[in-house]
């Protein structure tokens, strides 16, 4: 009973004395009078004038890689079975025209890409979306040679961003079509590789390739370190 007692008188005590401490209330901070200096309106043009140019840098490399990136979403074809109709119609000497759309025309049916071959001095003369440059003019798919063939791979200015942007999608013996006055000359893909822009080369003829066409762009995508060549022969 004794024990108990004390213990309970102890623990009064405890409290009592607990009672008596008073802790110290906190000071409540306050952001209204701080001395945070204001941004200049020089110091802000800047910060805008960095923001549009991180932007714009942005814009301008991922540019390049929105044609190639519909392209592998989209997977674009051209139904080949009215241009193998037609070829077989010119080897018989017939004339036939699978299209509507005007001018001599390059066709390559597994990406998508139906183009106008354009004359002229060099490659400047495909501008805006107009289509690809004939390089060689003195040969066509009705003489022997080497026809040559350039586009852009990518142009700022074109919607289509360049007729030539998936060029190395072409695979070994995919088909090509030229359009030529009227008539549809088919031809096979029998080869493509990489070369510097010095390897000039790629325009000779091929003696055991008769009729050939050779097509190039840029090399890589957003680049003019090299050329993808794509080579290929009348059939």
């Amino acid at each position: 009973m004794g024990d108990h007692l004390c213990q309970f008188k102890g623990t009064m005590y405890s409290i009592t004395i607990m009672s008596n401490l008073s802790i110290p209330s906190r000071k409540t901070v306050s952001f209204k009078n701080s001395n945070k200096p204001k941004r200049s309106t020089r110091s802000k043009v800047t910060i805008v004038i960095l923001i549009v140019v991180a932007l714009g840098s942005l814009i301008v490399i991922v540019l390049p890689y929105i044609p190639r990136l519909r392209f592998l979403l989209t997977r674009p074809k051209i139904d080949p079975i009215s241009y193998q109709q037609a070829a077989k119609a010119t080897k018989k000497g017939e004339t036939t025209t699978p299209t509507k759309q005007p001018g001599n025309r390059l066709i390559l049916a597994s990406i998508g890409v139906n183009a106008q071959i354009i004359e002229g001095k060099n490659i400047y003369v495909i501008g805006k979306n107009q289509g690809v440059w004939h390089e060689t003019p003195i040969i066509n798919p009705t003489t022997p040679g080497n026809i040559v063939i350039a586009g852009h791979r990518f142009l700022y200015t074109a919607t289509n961003g360049g007729y030539f942007n998936n060029l190395p999608e072409l695979k070994l013996n995919d088909k090509i079509f030229v359009q030529w006055n009227d008539k549809v000359y088919e031809y096979q893909v029998y080869n493509s590789k990489t070369v510097l822009p010095t390897q000039v080369d790629i325009r000779d003829n091929d003696p055991n390739v008769p009729k050939k066409l050779t097509m190039y762009t840029c090399y890589p995508l957003g680049s003019t370190a090299k050329r993808f060549v794509i080579e290929a022969k009348q059939l």
